[in-house]
């Protein structure tokens, strides 16, 4: 696939609904003395890359914290795009096509920003985003690892006994495997309203690191992310 010279036009987009069920509230709740929420609206602000970026919530209280950190806000979410069964895809193309009406252009990439991964830095969204442009490939995703050990750890339990997760050839030479870590999906946009999904079959990786990569869902995550930004000299 051969891309033209000019850089793409880019559409961040940060999800955060008020309703989350196992933390509740995290989206507000302080994270080293500031809103959860705040540090993506940070790294997005810093993100060049970004030609527009945004929060889209139906919360209020998001929203006046969204306000507070300087992030863009051009819509409230509908009460439909709320729900706990309303997938990122749907906030996502919500988003796209509000901000494609409201500035007559359409966007080259879409750049999901979950604001539950704070450690995230700027400096791999623009790698996500520049290497996807310059590749042939549909879409881009950050992972961790490499997980690696001469007997390979990818297990599953079937019949009651742990067993090798896949077959593998060399156990003295694993493959190493990675994993998705939910700090960051971008996609072409053609890809993405054509499948209604930011994963293809062959993705550009963006590697990151163990403090980078923590994505919070309970509390335990919480304490972990409040360690490693404190441990990075970020808190």
């Amino acid at each position: 696939m051969t891309q033209p010279a000019a850089a793409p036009r880019v559409l961040g987009v940060i999800p955060a609904r008020g309703g989350s069920k196992r933390l509740p509230r995290k989206n507000v709740k302080s994270l080293c003395g500031k809103p959860l929420l705040a540090w993506t609206i940070e790294a997005a602000a810093r993100a060049g890359s970004l030609t527009d970026w945004l929060v889209t919530t139906e919360d209020s209280e998001i929203l006046a914290v969204a306000r507070q950190y300087g992030a863009p806000t051009p819509f409230v979410r509908p009460p439909e795009l709320a729900g706990d069964k309303v997938r990122n895809i749907d906030t996502v193309r919500h988003a796209m096509e509000f901000m494609e009406q409201a500035t007559g252009r359409p966007y080259d990439i879409l750049v999901l920003l979950q604001p539950t991964c704070p450690v995230r830095d700027p400096a791999h969204i623009e790698e996500a985003v520049s290497r996807l442009w310059a590749s042939g490939l549909d879409s881009a995703a950050s992972v961790k690892g490499p997980y690696k050990k001469r007997d390979p750890i990818l297990k599953a339990i079937r019949g009651g006994a742990l067993e090798d997760y896949c077959p593998v050839p060399d156990r003295a030479d694993p493959e190493a495997f990675y994993l998705y870590n939910a700090a960051l999906y971008a996609v072409r946009r053609q890809w993405f309203v054509e499948h209604s999904s930011f994963i293809s079959p062959r993705q550009v990786p963006v590697i990151m690191d163990q403090f980078h990569s923590i994505d919070i869902d309970t509390m335990a995550d919480f304490l972990v992310a409040q360690a490693y930004l404190q441990h990075l000299g970020r808190a």
